[in-house]
């Protein structure tokens, strides 16, 4: 009887600690946290698990009605975000620019906007409501996630039959599975996750073996999923953990752990992904990255774009460098396409995989006003990061995650993914959370009744 008695007490311990660590600040933060959640998991709903695509627009209803919440609570943020949302306010104005310049279809237009503007909506929400212990949830959900992801991966590459043609990599994404682009937000995983444990390593906070057994397991679904941008994430992620750390052994000793494990992963990424390519190798070397960079075959290599020379294609081959179509674009969501409808460019110029490139779609629909803009949003997310964060392993997630959504704004389409997209403003909005907190300036305890 003992035995069971100190069971169920264990037990009952587990579980109120479990409860403990995943417990909402708030009833709204409970709201904005199951929202993040079903952002986050729908696509496994729907393409792992097959269910309804339809399901993927209770996203939009999620997030239009937290928003409303947020607007509903009238809580003072000019303070802190007048900037930020300044901008998003300025984005959203110019991108109607090119659309009346080019006499954009109305419809086309509004999904436009609803394919950006709710990343800002869900930013503005995230202020309002979160708090810094909410933040922590979120972590510890990424955690969990890439750990199960990496069983997961080496199912999906090896245990899984594809149809002939299927670039394998693309459906590798731990527990995103059976879409191309699988794994984009597998990608996302790794990265924060990698950065919380570089950050915890180079405070001694953990010990160099579940260090190494990080690495090797992002090292390896990043292989599995094929994830080139790894490599140039993985240093930068070290280089920023390491930032303002005294320069010790076990620094050093990451330096060459770092050039080791570069050279082990792209010795694997050869050996897993070449198959019967005699020029996958060049790949990974410094000249191989700067032919990639400089080239104009595109990215298949028949005739589309290059992700890093795209912007001057466009501009040449589209615009013909016309000085309005260069600053304006031809209107937001003018380039899109969904299941319902698709724009005249889009059935034009589809071929030329423009809608995989984040930076080349937000140009060709923008122009240089908007990317501009759009990084200048992420860049003052960035120095609010060193303005409101106190130094430390908070500071170091939010500002290396800014650096790395500028990386995959010209790399892929991460930042559109609903996936991803919601997960990194939740990111970003994080030192604006901390200044609202930071402040002195608490939270409504009169917990609105549209929230109950």
């Amino acid at each position: 009887m003992a035995v069971k008695t100190t069971t169920r007490s264990r037990i009952a311990f587990e579980t109120g600690r479990l409860k403990e660590l995943f417990r909402p600040s708030s009833h709204q933060a409970v709201w904005v946290l199951c929202a993040q959640a079903y952002f986050f998991f729908s696509y496994t709903f729907v393409y792992t698990f097959g269910l309804p695509r339809a399901l993927l627009y209770i996203n939009d209803a999620l997030n239009v009605l937290i928003f409303v919440f947020a607007l509903y609570e009238r809580k003072s943020t000019a303070r802190y975000t007048s900037l930020i949302i300044g901008l998003m306010a300025l984005y959203c104005a110019f991108g109607v620019v090119g659309g009346i310049l080019n006499a954009e279809k109305l419809l086309a237009l509004i999904w436009g906007y609803r394919n950006i503007v709710r990343y800002f909506m869900y930013f503005y929400t995230c202020v309002v409501f979160l708090k810094k212990t909410d933040i922590d949830i979120v972590l510890r959900v990424v955690s969990a996630v890439f750990w199960i992801s990496v069983p997961l991966c080496a199912v999906e590459r090896f245990l899984v039959q594809y149809p002939a043609g299927t670039i394998v990599g693309d459906m590798v994404g731990g527990i995103f599975w059976n879409f191309s682009g699988s794994n984009l937000p597998l990608n996302v995983i790794i990265c924060l996750y990698l950065i919380l444990i570089a950050s915890r390593y180079f405070d001694r906070e953990i010990k160099t073996p579940l260090f190494l057994a990080v690495l090797v397991a992002a090292t390896f679904m990043a292989a599995a999923a094929e994830l080139k941008v790894y490599f140039a994430e993985l240093v930068i992620i070290l280089l920023a953990a390491m930032i303002g750390k005294k320069i010790s052994w076990r620094t050093i000793g990451v330096v060459l752990l770092g050039v080791a494990t570069l050279a082990a992963a792209s010795s694997y990424f050869v050996i897993l992904n070449a198959g019967k390519s005699s020029t996958y190798a060049s790949n990974y070397s410094l000249q191989g990255y700067l032919d990639y960079a400089t080239s104009d075959a595109g990215y298949d290599g028949v005739g589309d774009l290059n992700r890093f020379s795209g912007i001057e294609t466009v501009s040449d081959a589209f615009f013909h460098h016309d000085p309005l179509s260069l600053l304006f674009g031809i209107g937001l969501g003018n380039a899109d396409y969904t299941n319902f409808f698709s724009t005249d460019f889009y059935n034009q110029h589809y071929s030329t995989h423009y809608q995989w490139f984040h930076a080349i779609w937000m140009f060709i629909e923008n122009g240089y006003v908007g990317v501009i803009l759009y990084l200048s949003i992420i860049a003052v997310a960035w120095l609010a990061c060193r303005r409101y964060i106190p130094s430390g392993q908070t500071r170091t997630m939010a500002q290396v995650t800014c650096i790395l959504m500028v990386v995959l704004f010209f790399y892929n389409i991460t930042l559109r993914m609903e996936p991803t997209g919601y997960l990194l403003m939740l990111i970003m909005s994080v030192p604006y959370i901390y200044a609202m907190n930071g402040s002195g300036n608490q939270r409504n305890t009169n917990t609105r009744k549209a929230i109950r």
